[in-house]
Parts: structure tokens; sequence; C-alpha cells
């Protein structure tokens, strides 16, 4: 499935000094911040996804705009925990270049949703039957 991400910029956080004092945090890589990238949606979950593509740069925070059968547009957010810098065959198997994704913020209407189509393909023997009951 297709699906448009890009890098975002770090939040500020105002806090007290006292706080700010002891708070440590991570923070995004913002390289390549705003460039809207194609790529396209491999393995989904409602925690996470594996997305095709140019990899963005570790522990970059990224949006992310996709949708899937039987919701139109989902919006969300997450960042960069591991990368796939190039295509590779292992034992016979293509895998492409691309990223996995945590997500930090999705629809909660979204998550179930991908929770219920994650039910529905881990439960059903015969996948072409699942999309074909999703698409219409």
């Amino acid at each position: 499935m297709p699906i448009t991400y890009e890098v975002l910029s770090a939040n500020t956080i105002n806090m007290p000094p006292e706080l700010s004092r002891v708070f440590q945090r991570v923070h995004p890589s913002e390289e390549g911040c705003g460039k809207k990238i194609e790529g396209r949606l491999r393995d989904l979950s409602s925690t996470g996804a594996f997305i095709t593509g140019n990899p963005p740069p570790l522990l970059a925070r990224i949006g992310l705009i996709f949708g899937i059968p039987g919701y139109s547009r989902v919006e969300a957010i997450g960042w960069v925990l591991w990368r796939r810098t190039e295509d590779v065959t292992i034992e016979g198997k293509d895998l492409p270049a691309g990223f996995g994704v945590l997500f930090e913020y999705l629809q909660p209407e979204a998550r179930l949703h991908i929770d219920r189509l994650v039910r529905m393909q881990m439960s059903s023997q015969n996948l072409d039957q699942l999309w074909s009951t999703l698409l219409d």
C-alpha cells in the first residue's frame, strides 16, 4: 500500500528549571526534515509498521499518512527504530530496503480497525478470501 512520510522537527518542552536540570530525553534526528517521501507499507500492526523506501535516520520522528481497506486515511506519528539500508536476499527471500517504525500516535479508531484487520488475517486460512471480504 502506498504511504507518504516526512521527518518531523523535535517538540520543544518547557518545564520548570528544577525539572529541566534533571530531565533527559531522546532528541530525534531532523535530517531531511519536512521533505515528503513516498514509500510502500509492507507490514502493519496497531503498534508499528515496516515501510519500504529511502530510510530516514535512526531515531527520526516521522509523520505518516496512508490508507487501509475499510478506513480511508490514517495519520500517525512514529519513531524510526531500525533500518535496512539496501535490498538483500536471505535464503531465497528478497528483503527490500526500508525501516521499522514504532507508533507514538495513531488515531484511536484507526488503531482499533488495524487490530481487527490483523486478527482477521491471523485467523484466516485464505488471505485472498480475507481481502475480497474487506473490499466488498
